[in-house]
């Protein structure tokens, strides 16, 4: 028994630093940055983006703005994208984009940075007005920082402290792939699935001139099939693909809550 403890402390000890390292991914390489001004209940947003490397990076972005009451399934949803390059220790403002505030209403901004390999890897998310049961802090508006100052690594270790909920991004390429998604997310919403992982719905190229739809949480793949112009047929792949996504999102917060206990 004596022998058996030697051999798994050290393995625990090495697994929690490896967990640790995966959960300080993002932001290491392209900082991912939103700065707020709040000007007589106007809220100008800025997306900005920070090469830390000493390589060109080719890079894409989404900035995307939920507005919506709080209890409220009747929400907003407003997003910009686009690809990027950054030079060596360059920093660039990517999109700038104005809102109507409200005290009484929520608002969620998410900014996604994406590498040429269309995998994640910077973020940065702010959440006003969060709703009191939640478990996301409400952000007090701030002037503009300087994102090369002393205390970014701390500012975005407070950011990565922030859990992503509710999040389903669009990454679509026909008018069909886009109608799914926004019938996925209505649902997804009615449903107060609430997921921690972020839901990706993508559409990419298949036989012929076939589209594929390909629903991911977080890096793993949970369903997927081919586009077809059918409407009950794309009722049924969303139904499908909810029922998928719940169990996988389930399956995750039961694997945490047992890791935590052990």
């Amino acid at each position: 028994m004596v022998y058996l403890k030697k051999i798994i402390a050290p393995f625990l000890f090495t697994l929690l630093i490896s967990l640790g390292a995966q959960a300080q991914i993002y932001n290491s390489e392209v900082v991912a940055k939103i700065d707020l001004e709040d000007t007589y209940n106007r809220l100008t947003i800025t997306g900005t983006a920070l090469n830390r490397t000493e390589i060109n990076q080719s890079l894409r972005y989404d900035l995307t703005v939920f507005k919506g009451d709080k209890g409220s399934t009747n929400k907003s949803k407003n997003s910009q994208n686009g690809r990027f390059v950054l030079a060596p220790g360059q920093q660039k403002n990517l999109s700038v984009t104005s809102i109507n505030k409200d005290e009484k209403e929520r608002i969620i901004i998410l900014l996604l940075i994406y590498n040429s390999e269309d995998a994640l890897i910077g973020k940065d998310r702010i959440v006003i007005n969060a709703d009191e049961n939640g478990d996301i802090e409400k952000i007090v508006l701030q002037k503009k920082t300087d994102t090369t100052s002393a205390s970014l690594d701390q500012q975005y270790e407070n950011a990565d402290g922030l859990v992503l909920r509710g999040i389903v991004v669009e990454d679509t390429k026909t008018k069909l792939g886009s109608d799914f998604y926004k019938m996925f997310y209505l649902e997804y919403l009615q449903n107060n699935i609430n997921g921690r992982e972020i839901v990706t719905i993508k559409e990419v190229l298949a036989i012929g001139n076939n589209t594929k739809i390909e629903i991911y949480v977080g890096d793993s793949i949970v369903a997927e099939f081919i586009v077809r112009p059918q409407n009950d047929y794309l009722i049924e792949m969303r139904n499908q693909a909810l029922v998928r996504v719940h169990r996988y999102l389930l399956d995750l917060e039961r694997n945490g809550s047992r890791t935590k206990s052990y």
